[in-house]
């Protein structure tokens, strides 16, 4: 094992030496730091860069040293999103709070999420600056169509899990952006994720980040940014998924018990309603018995006070207020009714609304007219 490391520091000191002059500094300087790379646990791939001369063994320890940039970018990125995977949210909010990891881990000034809908074109969600300063126009609808667009060029080819765009001018102008609002605001390369849920090779959600620097995303290779792109798909589509399949089985089992209970309900309700009808057709028969009989006594007697008792007792028993009541319960059902529908639309489109003691609840009101109809 010695003199394995004897030769290797042989042959290293031999390629060094057949490099000029001033390149060996370089070259004892990406030494050090290839071999603390390697005792952080980096494996290189030696056989991608043959050591045949001083420019092979540079290429060789410079991917070693940044290989160990790379992976503690990728730990980190991995450990901040599985940090938060087990929060329930929208699939907009975890695009969001994935953004605001990736534009910290990746040295990026502004990140921009948007949201496929049903129409397969790509809204403009959330963006935010890393400064908190102001956002430059951005366009709200990227049409799917679109096929000059190199992001939109991705998701028709239905491969590659990022985009890097380094010209931010114009399509008419040879860039990647349908304007130059982007360009004019300072900002000049691009990298795009496109996130996919578990088993779903069509994106749902893309993750854009802006660098106001030229190549703003060249240190990173193309190895690190594939590897990048599948840790983010798939740590946010697999939340996404789980925060689905909850919602499914909970609105497939409310939907399974509240109905039936809800039936119940309004099958009692319905024939509650039918014997106060049979009851007031009775009522209103005894009363017209009682003033027959009220009318037949003679006055003064006890059998006149007691027809009169009977008439004024009656003129009591009014059902409207019962009705009524029992009208708000059938109301309390379909409404109900409603709210079970909404929680089984929850799992594709879930709202939340802030509750009371500071956590965030289902909101399954209807938001307007049109929804509750």
């Amino acid at each position: 094992m010695q003199s394995q490391k004897q030769s290797c520091k042989k042959a290293l000191a031999a390629l060094i030496a057949t490099a000029p002059p001033e390149m060996r500094p370089a070259c004892i300087a990406l030494l050090r730091a290839a071999h603390s790379a390697l005792a952080a646990g980096c494996m290189p791939d030696a056989h991608k860069t043959p050591l045949h001369s001083w420019r092979g063994l540079m290429d060789l320890l410079a991917a070693t040293a940044t290989g160990r940039h790379s992976t503690e970018i990728l730990l980190r990125v991995s450990s901040d999103l599985l940090a938060i995977g087990d929060r329930m949210a929208p699939s907009g909010q975890v695009l969001r709070e994935s953004a605001e990891i990736l534009v910290k881990a990746l040295h990026a000034d502004m990140y921009v999420c948007r949201l496929r809908d049903r129409k397969g074109d790509w809204r403009l969600h959330t963006a935010n600056r890393i400064d908190g300063g102001c956002l430059p126009l951005l366009a709200p609808v990227l049409e799917e169509g679109l096929l000059r667009h190199p992001v939109m060029q991705a998701i028709g080819a239905g491969q590659s899990g990022y985009v890097l765009s380094n010209d931010l001018h114009s399509i008419e102008r040879g860039g990647g952006s349908i304007d130059c609002m982007v360009y004019r605001a300072g900002y000049r390369s691009r990298l795009t994720f496109l996130l996919r849920e578990h088993r779903n090779k069509h994106p749902f959600g893309l993750v854009m980040l802006f660098s106001q620097h030229e190549h703003g995303f060249a240190m990173y290779d193309s190895s690190f940014l594939t590897r990048c792109a599948r840790i983010v798909s798939l740590t946010v589509g697999r939340r996404i998924a789980v925060t689905r399949d909850v919602l499914e089985k909970t609105a497939g089992a409310m939907a399974h018990y509240g109905n039936n209970i809800l039936n119940i309900i309004r099958n009692q309700t319905e024939f509650c309603s039918e014997l106060i009808s049979s009851l007031d057709e009775v009522l209103t028969r005894a009363g017209t018995l009682a003033d027959a009989l009220d009318a037949r006594l003679p006055a003064g007697t006890t059998e006149r006070a007691l027809a009169d008792s009977v008439v004024t007792s009656l003129s009591y028993a009014d059902l409207v207020k019962l009705s009524g009541n029992l009208g708000e319960i059938q109301e309390g059902s379909k409404r109900m009714t409603r709210l079970i529908n909404a929680l089984r639309k929850s799992a594709e489109r879930p709202r939340l609304m802030h509750y009371a003691l500071g956590r965030d609840v289902l909101a399954l009101e209807p938001a307007s007219t049109d929804e509750q109809e």
